[in-house]
């Protein structure tokens, strides 16, 4: 019993840890749409500072902590978030990876790398940290021990872990359930634009979200440390690690339940190394148990998710397609962009490089081969992978036991070490066929820590402590001992990989994984099977990984289980994504810059004697520096998720007058015939007389323009109808309006002050747009999103008198109403705060007739209540019986204003079918509008 419980008390420990971190990461990614693998970072980067001021400057507990606390981390949360995190929130899940790694490896570099210049070159008397066995925590020291009954121990840093857990685990739960900061935190997350819309300053809460999250990770940095006991940045990052676990086990967003997930974790572990006596002769199977109640928690959660019928596909799936800058470009053209640089690169091998730079290369081009297995998976597939760095071992693995205890050539080696490597991506691929996104990344995480963990610890297969020796072979007079003769075949392997690669991007193979990453339910709907095409894309990545593992452990003529771990796998990933994983160029570059780097500033650099100025720089011995540089690469990537090889840069269009319409010899209705006209009285040029005026504006997406010379005027108290078939750029004027898309020429007016460059937040005090897909946050309850609009009780009790049916599901999620339950959930609060002036896109659309004539009066209350109302329809019946003015758009251009009267039902049904210019001629009456 004493030894039960005893585990049970240093596993709850342990797994208070873990919530702690698990609570965090739950925190951010449901605020932020990040999941914080940097969180480990952070954590070993306060607790670092806090033992340097502890014990190297012999501060006190009580203020060592506060400037933690209170001044580093949250310093630090704003850093990131400014500087990287912020600038994320859309972007791909290999960025936010990349980002995250970046910060992973970089804080604990910078902060080691700092004390270092301090002791050195300062002459600072603190410790350097290398060999810390007993870290100090903000308990006394020593620490108190009780013994409550029987042989049962807790002592005092055990007692502080677990109660900060709890408290923090609480009082997170309180802020983002019960305050009004997490409710605009998860709202940003939900749907951003929409949170804009309801006056959110998304950049604000975002920020708020990263210094509560890295605080947060402070927290954990240092009531852990004691229980750690180490200040290795290792052991911080496998404590993320494991309470990734307790994320999913929580649904990734529950803080409650990710706590739990966290002690279950901790006890579990702990029970499992007690009492699973056959795990002793499992090398490894106790620290993996994290990872395996991970995976049956992603597999859980695929189930659910394709019961549900949620989207499962790539995590890169959303990703705005980056145009092929080689486009059009003649064959000639494109290769000789590859030939030419490679005849360069060779010549430089052959007749340039030493010896030295010579097997650096050498190691740079094998792994060059490693880092084109993303372009794959990531750059094509959509999806992220974890677990390359795993196809490497175990190729390198394989084939030195094929070589050394089977005898056989290294060509069988190669072979058999490539395809162990495919069949390991088959398995990993497993789990994509229920899962996508950050689960599947996840679950690839998991694999490959159970790889390193169980797989590789078979002493048969690594070779013992020892590994395996590969000698580089020899065929006929081919002798790959000679570096250039070996750094010459990676260069052609290379090539021929890259152009593999491009050319499967442009097979049909390769045309069926770019729909899966675009669509997984169009493309299943196409004919194609969703299952067989990621297996596919895992099959090939893991042998192009697998081979060019086994080329790597040729180059270092060595396989060990502990060279190529995880962690270096994620570095990888980083790299790639840093360069550009679209493009295989990218992926060179990438591999070469991975091993050229280092060894640049270790060994620094001498120009030549005859080149002016004689620069030379000796290099630093610092093992830190070139992490801390490494992270420097997430701020350039922030800058640009499409990587530097990638491509995608947008130039914003640039503001200038809209383009006088030229004339046109093309018969019906075109944008260059159509003459925007107005019936109703002209307002002066600031639009004062006017809620809304939006004067000659012009508008679209990037190089595509929508709306030309838009010049609309709405008086106060009206609604007015935006007719015009699909396609006619009804959406785009009515974002334009409300600021989500910013105007490329002219102005635009609320009351008279000019707000075009107002973001839509600053005017959602006035201005309301409820969009087309429905004006709510499907992940937040009813409740919730009333009080986005409605901070009042009395208010949203006031809304559920008048529609009881939201009432009686205020405590469920808005997305589980019904289409009419969600319009009437986006317009009531309407009626308790009405706007100056409301924009509804498609306010009928889907709806039952009952429900719009709901609507429509709701409408017609707002106008009595003094709100402007422009409305936009495609099927406009109801909304022309309710209007009072009618505005016709069509191409992206108004081509008529004026009175309902003025407009009858059969010409308004000509304009629907393709000749409303004619449509417009006929109609009668003193205002009739004339068109050139």
């Amino acid at each position: 019993m004493d030894k039960f419980l005893n585990l049970l008390v240093s596993g709850a420990v342990s797994g208070a840890i873990y919530s702690l971190i698990a609570s965090g990461l739950a925190l951010t990614y449901a605020t932020t749409g990040i999941f914080n693998l940097g969180f480990g970072g952070i954590a070993f980067t306060s607790a670092f500072v806090y033992f340097e001021l502890h014990v190297g400057l012999h501060w006190g507990i009580v203020p060592a902590a506060v400037v933690t606390l209170v001044v580093v981390g949250p310093v630090l949360g704003w850093v990131l978030n400014k500087l990287i995190l912020g600038r994320l929130s859309r972007a791909s899940e290999a960025a936010k990876v990349m980002a995250v790694v970046g910060i992973l490896i970089a804080l604990p570099a910078l902060g080691r790398w700092a004390v270092e210049l301090l002791v050195q070159d300062a002459h600072f008397s603190i410790p350097l940290g290398d060999q810390v066995f007993a870290t100090p925590g903000i308990g006394p020291s020593p620490v108190h021990v009780w013994h409550p009954f029987g042989g049962l121990t807790i002592n005092s840093d055990q007692v502080i872990v677990f109660g900060v857990a709890a408290v923090l685990a609480v009082g997170l739960w309180v802020l983002l359930r019960h305050t009004r900061l997490g409710l605009t935190m998860r709202a940003a997350t939900d749907r951003p634009e929409l949170a804009s819309l309801m006056g959110i300053n998304r950049s604000s809460a975002t920020a708020w979200a990263w210094i509560v999250g890295t605080t947060l990770a402070c927290i954990a940095g240092i009531v852990g440390a004691p229980i750690l006991n180490t200040l290795s940045p290792n052991a911080y990052t496998m404590a993320v690690f494991v309470a990734t676990a307790a994320v999913v086990l929580g649904g990734f967003r529950s803080v409650p339940l990710a706590f739990a997930g966290g002690l279950i974790l901790g006890v579990a572990q702990n029970l499992v190394a007690g009492y699973a006596t056959f795990a002793n002769h499992i090398n490894g199977f106790n620290t993996s148990v994290p990872f395996i109640g991970l995976l049956l928690a992603l597999a859980f959660l695929g189930r659910r998710r394709y019961r549900n019928r949620d989207r499962i596909t790539g995590s890169m799936a959303e990703d705005t397609v980056v145009a092929d800058l080689d486009a059009g470009h003649s064959v000639l053209r494109r290769t000789a962009g590859w030939l030419i640089p490679a005849a360069l690169f060779f010549c430089y091998l052959y007749f340039v490089a030493g010896s030295y730079w010579l097997s650096v290369m050498t190691a740079g081009l094998a792994l060059s081969v490693v880092f084109l297995s993303f372009v794959v998976v990531t750059g094509l597939g959509g999806m992220v992978s974890l677990a390359q760095a795993t196809f490497v071992t175990a190729a390198g693995l394989t084939a030195g036991l094929l070589i050394n205890q089977y005898h056989q050539p290294w060509l069988v080696g190669f072979v058999g070490g490539t395809a162990v490597a495919a069949l390991l991506g088959v398995i990993v691929a497993l789990p994509a066929l229920r899962v996508g996104g950050l689960a599947l990344s996840l679950a690839t995480l998991a694999l490959a820590f159970l790889g390193d963990g169980v797989l590789f610890q078979w002493n048969y297969l690594r070779g013992g402590d020892e590994g395996w020796i590969v000698l580089r072979p020899k065929f006929g007079s081919v002798d790959l001992m000679e570096d250039k003769t070996y750094a010459s075949i990676l260069l052609g392997v290379v090539l021929l990989v890259s152009w593999l690669i491009y050319n499967l991007t442009r097979s049909s193979s390769g045309r069926q994984m770019i729909a899966l990453r675009a669509s997984e339910p169009a493309a299943a709907s196409s004919g194609i099977s969703p299952s067989m095409v990621k297996l596919r894309l895992f099959t090939i990545s893991a042998a192009i990984a697998g081979a060019g593992g086994v080329l790597l452990v040729t180059a270092d003529q060595h396989a060990t289980n502990v060279t190529y771990v995880t962690q270096v796998g994620l570095v990888w990933l980083a790299s790639a994504v840093l360069w550009g994983v679209r493009k295989p160029l990218g992926a060179v570059l990438a591999g070469l810059t991975a091993t050229v780097f280092p060894a640049l500033l270790s060994s620094g650099f001498h120009l030549p004697s005859w080149i002016p100025g004689g620069l030379s720089w000796a290099g630093t011995h610092s093992t830190w520096l070139p992490q801390a540089l490494f992270g420097l690469g997430a701020i350039a990537m922030a800058k640009n998720p499409n990587g530097i090889m990638g491509g995608g840069h947008k130039r914003r269009p640039r503001r200038a007058e809209s383009p006088a319409p030229t004339p046109s010899t093309e018969p019906g209705p075109s944008r260059a015939t159509a003459v925007p006209v107005t019936a109703m009285p002209r307002t002066v040029a600031n639009g004062s007389g006017a809620s809304l005026h939006l004067a000659q504006v012009s508008a679209g997406y990037g190089e595509h323009a929508v709306l030309t010379g838009i010049d609309l005027a709405l008086t106060q108290g009206t609604i007015t109808a935006l007719v015009g078939a699909n396609g006619a750029g009804k959406s785009t004027l009515c974002k334009t309006a409300a600021g989500l898309v910013m105007p490329t020429a002219g102005a635009i007016f609320l009351s008279g002050d000019d707000v075009t460059k107002a973001p839509a937040h600053r005017r959602a005090g006035r201005l309301l747009l409820a969009p087309e897909a429905r004006g709510v946050f499907p992940s937040l309850s009813v409740e919730d999103n009333l009080a986005i609009r409605l901070p009042s009780a009395a208010q949203r009790e006031a809304v559920y008198e008048k529609f009881p049916v939201l009432g009686e599901r205020r405590r469920i999620a808005a997305g589980s109403l019904s289409g009419g339950e969600q319009q009437m959930l986006t317009m009531a609060p309407l009626l308790q705060r009405p706007p100056s002036v409301l924009i509804a896109d498609e306010p009928t659309l889907g709806l039952a007739p009952r429900i719009v004539e709901q609507l429509l009066e709701l409408f017609e209350q707002l106008r009595a209540q003094g709100t402007t109302l422009l409305l936009a329809e495609e099927r406009a019946r109801g909304i022309l019986d309710i209007a009072d003015q009618i505005v016709l758009l069509e191409l992206g251009q108004l081509i008529w204003t004026g009175p309902r009267a003025d407009l009858q039902d059969e010409q308004l049904a000509a304009i629907f079918l393709g000749s409303a210019q004619e449509a417009v001629a006929a109609t009668r009456g003193s205002t009739e509008p004339t068109l050139a």
